[in-house]
């Protein structure tokens, strides 16, 4: 299956009680890396949130954001963080010694920055706490899973294009074989005749040195090869699997066959599929960056 590793999702909790959202953004990434942002209350569910999305994602940097509004008995008092204005107090100071600032600090900004007011919110119980998030985090899931399908499935459209142009450039290439084996037999009869002109030789011998160096320039294992991986990657795409990986092992099984071919093929016949063949692997190969 074609699933993006690029996606967004939204949940919200629509009963009674505290507002409380799910946001599930990713993009691209070699393995999976999660993170999340949570209220203090819901501190708890951290590591559970982290299982319930291991489970339903393989591969991709993935961030949720959890937000709670206040209860309705209303807003909790707030604490001062005297340690954390300590801090950014003194900070003011050597700020003021070192580069010769006059005057202090002013209250009205010190209590604008970052935890210095607290809120005394007691974190709540995980079974209390995920009873409220339960809900959000699956409809934030289902939307995420959705918008991945989307995007995947624009994704598959395109490479199934790309592969059947592939497959056939691939089979006029191969078609040109009995050419190529043809055109280098006959170049090496003529320099051999040259060299051996005057000189006593074993002509069944030659023959057959010239037919085994043929041999070495024929094509055909090879575009049978990469027509056979073009097949198991258009197969890929029904595979309830994630498929990301096993695209990336083929791409390089293809390179590899076209390098080959390339090298095989000394005419000028095949080089514009030949030089097709190769960019539209590389095109393939950045698309599937993004491929779980």
């Amino acid at each position: 299956m074609v699933r993006s590793m690029t996606g967004f999702g939204r949940g919200e909790r629509l009963d009674d009680g505290p507002r409380v959202a799910v946001e599930i953004r990713s993009v691209n990434h070699r393995f999976l890396e999660l993170g999340s942002r949570l209220p203090r209350r819901l501190a708890s569910l951290e590591n559970r949130i982290r299982e319930r999305l291991q489970g339903r994602i393989s591969r991709g940097k993935v961030h949720v954001a959890v937000t709670m509004d206040g209860e309705d008995t209303g807003a909790p008092p707030l604490r001062l963080n005297e340690e954390a204005a300590e801090r950014y107090i003194e900070a003011f100071r050597r700020l003021k010694d070192r580069f010769g600032l006059q005057g202090d600090p002013d209250p009205g900004v010190l209590l604008g920055l970052p935890d210095i007011l607290l809120r005394d919110e007691p974190e709540l119980a995980e079974e209390a706490a995920w009873a409220l998030v339960e809900e959000p985090l699956a409809r934030a899931l289902e939307s995420y899973e959705a918008s991945r399908k989307r995007e995947g499935d624009a994704l598959a459209r395109d490479l199934a294009g790309r592969i059947e142009a592939l497959r056939a450039a691939t089979e006029r290439i191969e078609a040109l074989s009995p050419k190529v084996v043809a055109r280098v037999r006959e170049r090496l009869r003529e320099r051999l005749a040259q060299i051996v002109e005057d000189a006593e030789y074993n002509r069944f011998r030659l023959e057959a040195e010239m037919a085994l160096f043929a041999d070495r320039t024929d094509i055909t294992e090879e575009c049978v090869r990469l027509r056979s991986h073009l097949d198991q990657f258009a197969e890929a795409f029904e595979d309830p699997e994630p498929a990301g990986r096993r695209l990336n092992f083929l791409l390089q099984e293809m390179n590899r066959e076209a390098n080959t071919i390339a090298s095989k093929c000394q005419g000028l016949d095949a080089m514009r599929d030949l030089l097709f063949v190769r960019e539209e692997i590389e095109k393939i190969r950045q698309q599937v960056q993004n491929v779980e």
